[in-house]
């Protein structure tokens, strides 16, 4: 933030708000929602189960949530609005090498948020129809199994948190296990689940929350246990996975799984994990599993590509249950062993939009048995809803598709089939098939992947896309990516390489921005400077630069450093004593690589250039 003072003794002259990156703006201290700032709802608790209760087959649960607001300005509550978060519950169950969803529920419509401290102890208290920055709200079981507050997932984009309000049958009652988290009892029986771990999954979805950009991280996993014999008891147990699908519960329990993340084009995210095991006589089981956190579109098909004459056996489909009323047909995929591919799919949109697709906060199951030995390869995942792409691929392992016969074809690469790819495309680098792939990129193979991007537009894909020597994860581009979660060990939303320390939560990206910048001056001419701290450090200590220009729009050619690295929230600028009006800002900087913040934006929302200190 700036300030001006005139050195005639004048009284102040306000200034624009500059902004100063080591803390949000002067609007987070009400919560506000200036430029720049957004609210981030995340589940930061799983804290309880109740059991409402079985009817016939089926046993329902409700599960408790905490929310907290990791953004820099306040998340919307509005109860009697479509400006309000909705909370779905899901269980899996883990057994013999298999992750399965087994249940879910309808969506909770939140309404009355409190103001606790549960993620942050700096919580900025807002009115109960907003959630302030750090501050959490508490669900119990009993409320998320409300059935009066429960309307249908299929009418949610949870892309753009968009949904309509009032929900259909909203305010319906029912019978005991109608809207809430349903399970087949034959999936919780412990006498048929010997060693089954079960995990529950909460995820929030909020409209403000989706238009920043920050859907993909609110799902938190908890692991949980189920005794009983006809009446079933869910227990949880461990603590809360933050930021993480429960899909990454298979991994933390199974070092062989191979877990890929991508955004689907214009769309949300979606992850797919694999496990191989060999059978044997050359022959290997494959175990998919593929979860849709919030891409709205959904997928209507999962193919993957073998080359011709793979033996491939024992083909199978897991899904789950949609159930009190909402318009989905539940009948399995179907899947066809092709000469180059095995393939499943449902009904297409345009035949029934109530087919039985991969729709958010869903994860679905595809399995066979084949005589190839896995490699890199790539999935396809057919678009459900009609869209600009009706494709997208996602990398994973595969059996391995190459057929040698001298000829780079479908789904052959230089990386699964080099003897039939490499240098195809006329260079080293490039095998010239028309696909950008794994090792490629626009500098390297421009017939194969176009032009440079200015940034790297999809993290996960193994391409250099912007040419900057740096792949998905490892460029900063991707710092914020849900791809590149694996490398964010401490969940502080900071994968490498923009992590200070991938160890320390606290230590970890730019600082944001100082607040509340006053400036007053003595009898002898001196400018006194003051402001509050960043409510978001960004590292364990953060320092400060203090700028001053004579020219209100200049702070490079005209700024001068009046302290580098200043220890404390206050400064003394003893020049400004001939008469005129002087301004100020104050940044603060890090240790992060990362780490020096911006001085703030100008009014077209462009970055606010600035001279660097000393």
């Amino acid at each position: 933030m700036g300030r001006s003072v005139d050195a005639r003794g004048a009284p102040l002259f306000p200034l624009l708000a500059f902004l100063a990156i080591a803390a949000p703006s002067a609007a987070l201290a009400d919560n506000l929602c200036s430029q720049g700032e957004a609210p981030d709802v995340i589940t930061g608790d799983i804290i309880g189960v109740v059991r409402h209760g079985t009817l016939e087959d089926i046993t329902a649960y409700s599960v408790g949530t905490t929310s907290c607001n990791v953004g820099t300005c306040q998340a919307n509550w509005i109860q009697d609005s479509a400006e309000h978060p909705l909370i779905a519950q899901n269980l899996f169950r883990l057994r013999n090498g298999r992750f399965e969803q087994i249940g879910q529920s309808w969506v909770k419509h939140a309404f009355s948020a409190l103001q606790q401290g549960a993620c942050s102890p700096s919580c900025l208290p807002a009115d109960d129809q907003h959630l302030g920055v750090n501050c959490s709200d508490p669900y119990t079981s009993n409320l998320n199994g409300a059935q009066a507050r429960h309307g249908p997932k299929y009418e949610v984009n949870a892309f753009t948190g968009v949904y309509p309000y009032p929900a259909t049958d909203m305010n319906e009652p029912g019978d005991v296990i109608y809207k809430r988290l349903q399970v087949h009892n034959a999936d919780l029986d412990p006498a048929l689940n010997a060693g089954a771990l079960y995990v529950v999954e909460a995820q929030y979805i909020a409209h403000d929350d989706a238009r920043a950009g920050n859907g993909a991280n609110n799902m938190s996993y908890r692991p949980a246990s189920v005794t009983g014999h006809s009446i079933y008891t869910l227990t949880l147990g461990g603590s809360t996975v933050r930021l993480k699908p429960a899909i990454e519960a298979w991994k933390a329990a199974d070092a062989s799984v191979v877990l890929t993340y991508a955004n689907a084009p214009g769309d949300g995210t979606m992850v797919i994990g694999a496990r191989v095991t060999p059978l044997g006589g050359g022959m290997f089981r494959y175990e998919y599993a593929v979860e849709n956190i919030n891409c709205d579109r959904g997928a209507g098909s999962f193919r993957i590509p073998i080359a011709p004459g793979t033996v491939v056996a024992n083909t199978g489909f897991h899904d789950v249950d949609y159930h009190s009323g909402e318009p989905i047909d539940g009948t399995d995929w179907t899947v066809t062993v092709g000469a180059k591919a095995v393939t499943w799919a449902t009904a297409p949109y345009e035949a029934d939009p109530g087919a039985n697709a991969l729709r958010w906060g869903t994860l679905y199951n595809f399995r066979f048995d084949a005589g190839a030995a896995p490699v890199a390869t790539t999935a396809t995942l057919g678009s459900f809803k009609p869209g600009a792409v009706a494709s997208f691929g996602m990398s994973t392992l595969g059996p391995d598709p190459c057929s040698l016969n001298g000829v780079c074809g479908l789904d052959e690469t230089c990386a699964n089939c080099a003897a039939d790819c490499q240098h195809q495309g006329g260079g080293a680098g490039c095998c010239g098939n028309g696909v950008c792939e794994v090792g490629e990129n626009p500098c390297l193979c421009g017939a194969d992947c176009g032009p440079a991007l200015a940034s790297e537009a999809t993290c996960g894909n193994g391409i250099d896309e912007d040419c900057d020597g740096s792949i998905d994860c490892a460029d900063t581009d991707c710092c914020a990516s849900a791809a590149c979660a694996a490398s964010d060990p401490d969940g502080d939303h900071v994968a490498a390489p923009c992590d200070c320390d991938s160890a320390n939560a606290q230590v970890h990206a730019t600082p944001g921005e100082a607040r509340s910048l006053m400036v007053s001056r003595d009898g002898s001419g001196a400018a006194h400077l003051a402001w509050s701290p960043p409510t978001d450090p960004g590292g364990a200590v953060v320092r400060y630069d203090t700028l001053r220009s004579s020219a209100p729009n200049d702070f490079t050619g005209s700024a001068v450093c009046i302290e580098t690295g200043g220890a404390d929230t206050s400064s003394i600028d003893t020049v400004p004593q001939a008469p005129g009006i002087f301004y100020y800002l104050v940044r603060a900087v890090n240790d992060c690589p990362s780490g020096q913040g911006s001085i703030g934006d100008l009014p077209n929302g462009q970055p606010r250039p600035g001279r660097a200190c000393p």
